[in-house]
């Protein structure tokens, strides 16, 4: 999998700029911002590189001024937020995880994890409920994309308890394997759901608050809720995948534009050949101690580095260091800070066969976000039960 990122993160020079008309140019910026009027120009860039179409950034500003200037003017006076000094050994080295509640009025959760050295988003997932074992499955799979992490830095909710448990055993307890302390802390991610706000999050927010006022859905009604879920689910996923190819994508100001998938790579190139357990896991090796800086054991497994385990105190300050196997118990009784509520209703057999056939959720265009497909979904679930 590795050596895929490798591929995908390989420049292209400039005589390979997409040979588009102002025209045609403009159809695939429109379908990418969809409505979105707090997307930006780097955003819709890397969505354009994501599609196969290399575009000169002067062309995509001037794309988006000719389709919503006042889009254009509006992000030009908001202030960028105010950064951090943060630093991290490399590519691997601490995973955030969170989840995000802006859309938890009508029982979504989206959880997610970024690479703290180079941006990299390894999962976005959205949901229906905020159990361990939804993270814990977003956070496998995106191990077998790039690798198990050699830290995971979480907030002390409880819908973190498997992933903590699994760095734990995986990692060892005496090491501080799953860094737990307050969500302010967690400033990579934090920084993250901002940009997620803005390039998608709020559309849905709007959307969702549309239909109540057009009284199109009604929170309190489970039927409606089951019918929101089985619509938008598969769109919140479909554009969070979109973003999160986006985000990989889009060159950093602060790193010479280079991406978080680049950066990723590149790091990793550079650091392979240090015995750390991060790089240890990606290029699969098993180095032998080297100057008495990483310590060897008998299974040949290999010990943090002397600059891992100082960034692991540093970052742990607030959550009371690492977990010995005595704080076993205390790890996973951690209740979760937010419960969403089951649906209750549910279609199955027969039925839910009818509507699979009548309502596919991906179908329509992006610029019609699936109003009329919630609306036939209510209206026929409405003539069927009542």
């Amino acid at each position: 999998m590795f050596f895929c990122l490798i591929s995908d993160s390989i420049i292209s020079p400039a005589s390979m700029y997409a040979e588009l008309t102002d025209s045609a140019l403009d159809e695939h910026v429109q379908d990418i911002v969809a409505g979105n009027e707090q997307i930006g120009p780097e955003a819709v860039r890397a969505s354009l590189r994501v599609r196969g179409l290399r575009v000169q950034r002067r062309r995509v500003r001037a794309s988006m001024l000719r389709i919503n200037p006042g889009a254009a003017a509006l992000r030009a006076f908001l202030r960028r937020p105010e950064r951090r000094t943060y630093q991290v050994a490399g590519p691997n080295s601490l995973w955030h995880i969170d989840r995000n509640q802006k859309l938890i009025r009508w029982r979504i959760v989206i959880h997610g994890a970024i690479d703290g050295y180079s941006h990299l988003v390894v999962f976005l997932h959205a949901s229906n409920n905020n159990r361990s074992s939804t993270v814990l499955s977003s956070f496998i799979r995106a191990v077998v994309s790039y690798g198990v992490p050699s830290r995971v830095r979480t907030d002390r909710g409880g819908e973190n308890n498997a992933v903590c448990l699994m760095m734990n055993i995986f990692r060892g307890f005496d090491r501080g394997s799953a860094l737990r302390g307050r969500s302010t802390h967690n400033q990579r991610i934090e920084r993250l759901w901002g940009d997620l706000w803005r390039g998608m999050t709020n559309v849905y927010c709007d959307l969702f608050h549309h239909l109540e006022e057009e009284g199109i859905i009604d929170i309190d009604n489970e039927m409606h809720i089951w019918a929101l879920h089985y619509i938008y689910l598969p769109r919140i996923n479909r554009d969070l995948k979109d973003f999160t190819q986006q985000w990989n994508n889009h060159g950093l100001r602060t790193e010479r534009h280079l991406s978080p998938l680049q950066i990723f790579v590149r790091g990793s190139l550079q650091q392979q050949g240090r015995a750390s357990t991060a790089m240890q896991d990606i290029f699969q090796t098993r180095a032998a101690a080297v100057d008495g800086t990483v310590g060897g054991t008998a299974d040949g497994s290999v010990t943090a580095t002397g600059s891992e385990i100082t960034a692991a105190q540093g970052l742990s300050t607030d959550s009371g260091g690492a977990h010995g196997t005595d704080e076993l118990g205390l790890l996973v009784d951690w209740p979760e800070m937010i419960t969403v509520p089951d649906i209750e209703f549910t279609l199955d057999g027969p039925m839910m066969e009818q509507v699979v056939e009548l309502f596919n959720p991906l179908s329509g265009t992006r610029e019609s976000h699936g109003i009329e497909l919630i609306t036939g979904l209510i209206y026929f679930l409405d003539s069927t039960y009542h």
